[in-house]
């Protein structure tokens, strides 16, 4: 009986459910649309079809932010602009927004490293919808240029892996107390000091994941790492390495309050045919108590995401190790 209710009565619910939850999904995202229309007009964007098919498919790709480079009208010329707009007014979005763009505007302020600037912006909703307009990139002009999944990561090599510690460091060595209160209360507070990175290596060794070759079987990360690469008693090794590491990285020298960049990555780097490499993407910057531990938090993610390129993270270990070694510190590159 259950079965003969179910046929007749489900399909006419389900196709009910169906539309409705598609009239919410298309009016969501006619929302975000018309949002990133209305910045683009009052920005003076110049929007032809190419234009309009880049902000379906980023309205529709789940992405929280839309961003596009196209030709904005400035004076009796058109320039070429990057524009970024949050999908809404959460301070979820809103807080790393206005976090990258502060830390932009300071950058080029201050010439810390290479970056492009702030043409015009604004964070706070009540002044209307937040958007940031900025200096872009030549486009078609360089041969790597934006690395977008891991597409162009097989391109890095030494002299990139040069360039990008290079900025690396020139970013680690700006000054939290240089930096203006309003900026640095809305830094991201990371677990600085060394206990508390401890404490988050083993979090994420005890936490339970679901591995693809587990069968939606759940397991501690440890147990997962050890069969896929094949080492024994990982935490353990973990522990004494940590233990020996430990009079190193928590040097006096090295419990300094350091920023760090949060998202190291290859797909946020900018390479020129020349080789120089701006960083991007500076929503997660935040603060380190320890200048160690903020490089390896660094270091790590951008090593770690270029999997791919076996010799491109051999470079990134030999000019670290060199870098550290001339400031006299080989101990802490190793």
């Amino acid at each position: 009986v259950l079965a003969l209710i179910f046929k007749k009565f489900a399909p006419g619910f389900l196709d009910s459910f169906r539309q409705k939850s598609y009239n919410e999904f298309v009016n969501k995202l006619t929302k975000y649309q018309n949002r990133v229309y209305k910045v683009l007009a009052e920005q003076k964007f110049v929007i032809g079809d190419a234009e309009r098919k880049i902000v379906q498919k980023r309205t529709t790709n789940g992405r929280r932010y839309f961003f596009m480079v196209a030709k904005r009208v400035e004076g009796n010329k058109t320039v070429e602009r990057f524009i970024k707009v949050p999908e809404n007014n959460t301070k979820k979005l809103l807080l790393p927004f206005q976090r990258q763009i502060e830390i932009v505007q300071y950058i080029k302020a201050h010439k810390a490293i290479n970056t492009r600037g702030v043409v015009v912006s604004n964070y706070d909703p009540k002044r209307g919808i937040p958007f940031v307009v900025m200096e872009t990139f030549p486009t078609n002009k360089s041969k790597i240029g934006f690395i977008e999944g891991d597409k162009g990561v097989e391109l890095l090599s030494v002299r990139e892996a040069m360039q990008t510690i290079n900025q690396l460091h020139k970013f680690h060595s700006i000054s939290i107390q240089s930096l203006p209160a309003r900026l640095k209360k809305i830094l991201k507070t990371y677990p600085g000091d060394y206990k508390s990175f401890k404490r988050e290596i083993f979090r994420y060794l005890n936490k339970k994941v679901k591995p693809l070759d587990g069968r939606g079987k759940a397991e501690p990360f440890h147990k997962v790492l050890e069969r896929r690469l094949g080492i024994l008693e990982i935490k353990n090794k973990a522990k004494e390495l940590l233990a020996r590491l430990e009079p190193i990285i928590d040097s006096k020298q090295n419990r300094v309050p350091s920023i760090v960049h949060g998202d190291m990555a290859p797909n946020n780097l900018y390479v020129f045919n020349s080789g120089d490499v701006e960083l991007l993407d500076l929503e997660w910057v935040g603060m380190f108590k320890n200048k160690a531990i903020a490089m390896i938090l660094d270091f790590g993610n951008l090593r770690a995401r270029s999997w791919s390129n076996e010799k491109f993270r051999n470079a990134l270990d030999n000019v670290l190790v060199t870098t550290y070694r001339k400031a006299g510190q080989e101990k802490i590159g190793k």
